[in-house]
């Protein structure tokens, strides 16, 4: 919490509030890989395109809307290895791509998950979990009301210490809001064990807001 005079305005004091609570998150966004690895170009495409249609089969017939499904990148990576006296040998292509699927934790999640897992068998990695709130609106309101108490609560100490008393406030500044989201345990994209489905726990989101508000000493 930082304290400063102002000689702009005479007999004032600036102060800056923190606030912070916690949101459960609703839903996530996971993200798929889909990867081939064949003699071929065409044969790594043909096996990758084949997981990704299957995935995407699976996620709509769970009830996953297909505007929550989308594709991003599609990339091709030579495999090679060293062989002694003829150097770097070609063995392979890998074509890779991923899908960004937006899922309820409310919804079964786990069910699809673990679907999805069976579905694409070793041509599926899952490559990362992001919770989000879909409304903070509410929990950001409420981290504005502590930053505001929390400024107010040390301008009216100071003041106080000064043998003064607090007045109107003069100027309010906004800081950035912050929402420092969890990563919460996820579903391993592998059928070694088991296929069951494992929970995945949406956590807590920290909502973070600060502000600066400057008051009239009386």
């Amino acid at each position: 919490m930082t304290v400063t005079s102002s000689s702009a305005l005479p007999s004032s004091i600036t102060v800056s509030g923190h606030g912070l609570v916690q949101a459960t998150p609703d839903y996530f966004t996971i993200n798929l890989g889909i990867e081939a690895t064949q003699a071929t170009v065409r044969e790594a495409y043909a096996q990758a395109g084949d997981a990704l249609n299957a995935v995407s089969t699976t996620l709509l017939a769970h009830g996953v809307a297909r505007e929550l499904i989308s594709s991003s990148a599609l990339n091709v990576r030579v495999e090679t290895r060293w062989q002694e006296g003829s150097g770097s040998v070609v063995t392979g292509y890998t074509v890779s791509s991923t899908l960004a699927v937006s899922l309820r934790y409310d919804q079964g999640a786990e069910d699809v998950i673990a679907a999805v897992v069976d579905t694409g068998n070793n041509n599926v990695r899952i490559t990362g979990l992001t919770p989000v709130v879909s409304d903070p609106t509410a929990a950001q309101d409420a981290a504005r009301a502590v930053a505001w108490a929390d400024a107010r609560r040390a301008a009216e100490l100071y003041a106080q210490l000064a043998g003064r008393s607090l007045g109107e406030p003069l100027q309010i500044v906004e800081g950035q809001i912050s929402d420092s989201a969890p990563r919460p345990m996820m579903a391993r994209a592998a059928k070694a064990f088991d296929s069951s489905p494992m929970a995945i726990e949406p956590g807590q989101s920290s909502i973070t807001m600060t502000v600066q508000v400057t008051w009239l000493l009386n």
